[in-house]
């Protein structure tokens, strides 16, 4: 269905950028109407992509970062049978087996998914009522992140992304202006001459969207959006915070530093900071690695013990009896320092997955 300046827009930011839809309110007038409920309550913010299925779709809108389901408002009547067809962009509402049980929860069809439109009664499939209509890129992002299936307190999680949360900042009814003006940055140089592009206002104000490449979009969301591509930074400076998406650069090497030797809960923006810092200066690898040495994290720690604790950080799991045999003869015959061990250890593919670089280049990684 063409685009019409009739129907009403939303503007969803995401931690991967924002995208916009347009929704089909004479197909699917009550569904609109209860997505656009949601919307103006404010619904959505802080909420979560919590389902990303490759080659079929993407599903967010009612889950938590405490991974709880929000409270919601009475199911509504299935509008399947409404024309719309579930094909590549659509936007359509998730649901149980029960036929009118939709609530908050949506999905963005990434493939042509025949099977989930409306057949008959006894195959009611789901219900379309919008379409992407600027962003596909960033729904395409979102469905090659990293994910996992778990289990954590008694729930069972399917496809969920991981390491990190896919968030949904803000929803919000959007007017097209007539033209979009540049937002406004000054590019400034840290103390070793990296280049930080910086903007007034929070985060949240701006979706930031990576680009193929590497440039950055940033789009300022305040109703009649406006946006320019950033390409002469690789960082961005806001009221509250400061993000590196640098992730093939210092930024990279910085995040598979600090998970080989912490794990991914010391990815804070104090620690990350610490890293660029040294990163920036020039400093390789090995260097920084020695740095963290003498900062004495590993103080009185057997190499064996060593070598558990930065395997289990970049594999996910402790070594077998061959690997720890095997490494710690290393350390032990001075073949290698700890400090090499970690450089090494820290550039393997198996760290960069574990890391999830490719999504923390989307996101942009905090810093202070």
């Amino acid at each position: 269905m063409p685009a019409s300046a009739n129907n009403t827009q939303v503007l969803i930011n995401t931690s991967y950028g924002p995208f916009t839809i347009e929704l089909y309110a004479t197909q699917a007038p009550t569904t609109v109407a209860n997505f656009l409920t949601y919307v103006d309550e404010n619904f959505y913010d802080g909420t979560l992509f919590h389902r990303v299925i490759d080659q079929f779709m993407v599903q967010g809108g009612g889950m938590t970062k405490a991974l709880q389901f929000k409270a919601t408002h009475n199911p509504i009547a299935l509008e399947s049978n409404n024309g719309l067809l579930n094909d590549r962009g659509t936007i359509a509402m998730a649901r149980t087996t029960v036929p009118d049980s939709a609530t908050s929860q949506f999905f963005v069809n990434t493939v042509n998914n025949t099977a989930l439109n409306y057949q008959s009664a006894s195959q009611p499939g789901y219900a379309v009522f919008g379409k992407v209509i600027d962003g596909m890129d960033v729904i395409d992002a979102i469905e090659n992140t990293q994910t996992a299936s778990f289990s954590l307190n008694g729930s069972n999680y399917q496809n969920f992304p991981y390491p990190y949360f896919l968030s949904i900042y803000s929803a919000d009814r959007y007017t097209p202006a007539a033209t979009l003006t540049a937002t406004s940055h000054t590019l400034q140089g840290n103390a070793y001459g990296v280049a930080v592009a910086s903007y007034s206002g929070n985060r949240l104000d701006y979706g930031v969207k990576l680009n193929s490449n590497k440039t950055l979009t940033v789009t300022k969301i305040d109703g009649q959006h406006s946006s320019e591509t950033v390409a002469d930074a690789g960082r961005l400076r806001f009221t509250d915070g400061q993000y590196a998406y640098d992730l093939n650069g210092n930024a990279g090497k910085t995040a598979l530093l600090i998970n080989a030797a912490a794990g991914l809960n010391a990815l804070t923006p104090a620690i990350v900071g610490a890293g660029l810092n040294l990163f920036d200066q020039g400093l390789d690898l090995q260097a920084v690695a020695q740095v963290v040495m003498d900062t004495g994290i590993f103080n009185n720690v057997s190499h064996s013990d060593f070598v558990k604790t930065v395997y289990q950080h970049v594999v996910g799991r402790a070594p077998d009896a061959t690997a720890q045999a095997t490494f710690t003869a290393m350390l032990d015959n001075h073949e290698v320092t700890p400090a090499q061990m970690l450089a090494l250890a820290a550039n393997t593919d198996l760290n960069a997955s574990s890391v999830n670089l490719v999504g923390l280049a989307h996101m942009g990684l905090a810093y202070v």
